[in-house]
């Protein structure tokens, strides 16, 4: 199977325009990995603000079985759909990967 990566961090609570631009920065990040385009959760068919977490996450997780890989943004211990998604990326194998902190400097 060619690696497949998915991308879990916050969305819930998220305001639209920062949570699009959070996961649009995160795809590029992964092609500089060397992965092909991975799966944005924000493009799922299905997936749209105003739909119910538990079917949001039905369909995020049917993607994630997918995939060899996630790549998971720094906010997501502060979601409850992303820690389900690393929990299920430890329980079957998928390599996970932590999106580097930024250091600021003033």
């Amino acid at each position: 199977m060619k690696n497949k990566i998915f991308i879990s961090g916050k969305i819930t609570g998220e305001h639209i325009y920062e949570c699009t631009g959070k996961f649009l920065k995160a795809e590029i990040e992964v092609l500089r990995l060397g992965f092909d385009k991975p799966i944005n959760p924000l493009e799922i068919d299905g997936i749209h603000f105003g739909i119910s977490h538990d079917k949001a996450m039905e369909l995020c997780l049917n993607k994630l079985k997918t995939c060899t890989h996630i790549y998971m943004l720094k906010d997501w211990e502060e979601s409850e759909g992303a820690k389900i998604e690393h929990q299920y990326a430890k329980e079957n194998n998928i390599e996970i990967i932590y999106q580097k902190m930024q250091r600021v400097y003033e």
